[in-house]
């Protein structure tokens, strides 16, 4: 069964809630409430738990933000709301995982390099203290002290000013974007996932808009979240078989 368009899910919340007929999602003031409750259903859901086909997402950092001289930083992709993995390039062309470290650790292992070494360059970070960076190797450790940008305790100024996005590699949970503003855009999340979101979107719109509480839509809502936390993941990774303290026929 194909997924509906944001029109057609938006025509199926008014229907449900006895609304004008809708033939766009900008006609009426009552179509634009309509297209702002889907998307804030979509993002309530998204924001529920950590869904399987969020994860694993493989991208590269971004560019440091406007202003940040620190050459050894590089912003987290605006999308990313967890990262697992942080790799980057080494001296023999492989994206090895970098160590993470907190920032208290990070900041106690560059304050302990010699600032009078050639290879090492004394940066202050944004609160006024001095890391001493690596200049002339790829970066082996990282921390984050904003959960902004992510900084490396060094770059290899051979390859380029400063750390580069082209060098860096993330695995990481990632919203994924819609524009609700497109009537036949769909929404990019498993097609089974679109009943759960379409029933919230009828429940919160029956309530904002008519004040009447749509008991069904909620009871099928409620159902459909927790049948996801079971069939949402498609290769099982989270499937845990529950013997409830019984051994399986396998005996383990």
């Amino acid at each position: 069964m194909a997924k509906k368009t944001i029109l057609k899910l938006v025509q199926r919340i008014g229907e449900a809630i006895s609304s004008d007929e809708i033939d766009s999602l900008t006609e009426t003031i009552e179509a634009v409430e309509i297209t702002n409750i889907l998307e804030d259903s979509f993002k309530e859901v998204l924001d529920r738990r950590d869904w399987e086909f969020l994860r694993d997402r493989v991208l590269q950092m971004d560019v440091r933000a406007g202003g940040d001289t620190k050459l050894f930083n590089l912003t987290i992709p605006l999308n990313v709301t967890k990262l697992q993995v942080v790799k980057y390039i080494d001296n023999n062309g492989k994206f090895p995982a970098l160590e993470y470290v907190t920032p208290l650790v990070f900041i106690e292992r560059v304050q302990g390099r010699d600032a009078s070494q050639a290879n090492v360059t004394a940066i202050d970070n944004d609160d006024g203290v001095a890391l001493n960076i690596i200049t002339d190797q790829p970066p082996t450790f990282y921390t984050s002290f904003d959960e902004e940008s992510i900084s490396y305790d060094a770059h290899d100024a051979t390859r380029g000013t400063g750390n580069l996005i082209a060098d860096s590699v993330i695995i990481a949970n990632v919203i994924p974007a819609i524009d609700f503003t497109d009537p036949t855009a769909v929404l990019p999340i498993p097609e089974r996932m679109e009943t759960l979101v379409l029933n919230e979107a009828i429940a919160t719109a029956g309530v904002r808009l008519r004040q009447v509480v749509d008991k069904r839509a909620e009871r099928i809502a409620r159902r459909q979240g927790i049948k996801l936390r079971e069939l949402e993941p498609k290769t099982q990774r989270d499937q845990q078989v529950k013997t409830y303290g019984r051994t399986t026929r396998s005996g383990r």
